[in-house]
């Protein structure tokens, strides 16, 4: 049997952004898992790294490896677009720059890890005590949480269940043999598509693959109707519930 933590996080506005992109700043609807990590990471005290050396300090590079998330969007999240005058280091004018920010975010976060990460997130949301600000994406982007909850659950087979959580996808770049197939349960049920740099630990080292991840939009549910592979991920079964969560 897991323990999985949950909590509810949303904000104002969110900058996820989009590492790939130089020229202007293109925001993503969700977070990756590493920007996951962060927010965990500020809530119990563990930094990326405060030197000029490694990216990673070991303390975070091991709550990644241990951790696996689940996630779940409660809102209809929206895009604004909107321009700055930068000025030029090379020529006496300015040019403008794109920019975009995320509008009322609001996701539910799952949790599986392992000790001492989980005794120490489960006092800081408990007594509501964060050692360092959580944020979504910039330091102009504040988030609140709130309904946290500790459960238990069981590992599942995703066919002919329910979901509404995001689903990792690795059919593109990492497993050519990974499928599913999924069906609206509601009219209307809508599902974005992105692609994130993901990380993850393989034979011991650190990974990065852009991996498609599906996203139900405003708990939309999906029936999975055939599932095959799932190397980074899997589901789980939460006691007295009917839907399915996916970790990654």
């Amino acid at each position: 049997m897991l323990k999985v933590i949950s909590f509810r996080i949303s904000g104002d506005f969110a900058a996820f952004r989009d590492p790939s992109v130089t020229a202007n700043q293109t925001v993503y609807y969700i977070p990756s898992k590493s920007a996951v990590i962060g927010i965990l990471g500020a809530i119990i005290g563990v930094k990326r790294d405060n030197t000029l050396g490694d990216l990673y300090s070991a303390n975070y590079l091991q709550l990644l490896k241990v951790t696996k998330i689940g996630l779940q969007v409660n809102s209809t999240p929206k895009k604004i677009t909107f321009f700055t005058n930068h000025r030029s280091l090379k020529e006496a004018k300015t040019k403008p720059f794109k920019s975009e920010i995320l509008e009322n975010p609001d996701y539910t976060i799952f949790v599986v890890t392992e000790q001492p990460f989980y005794e120490k997130l489960t006092n800081c949301l408990q007594e509501n005590r964060f050692e360092y600000s959580p944020y979504f994406g910039h330091a102009y982007c504040p988030a609140r949480i709130s309904e946290f909850k500790t459960f238990e659950a069981e590992d599942d087979l995703p066919e002919d269940r329910y979901t509404s959580s995001v689903i990792l996808d690795l059919s593109e770049t990492y497993d050519t043999q990974f499928s599913f197939e999924a069906a609206q349960v509601e009219t209307g049920a809508r599902i974005f598509v992105e692609r994130h740099l993901h990380h993850f630990f393989e034979n011991g080292t650190l990974q990065a693959r852009v991996l498609k991840h599906w996203i139900p939009i405003q708990s939309s549910r999906l029936h999975i109707e055939a599932y095959v592979g799932g190397k980074l991920s899997s589901f789980i079964q939460p006691r007295d519930k009917e839907d399915v969560i996916c970790i990654y």
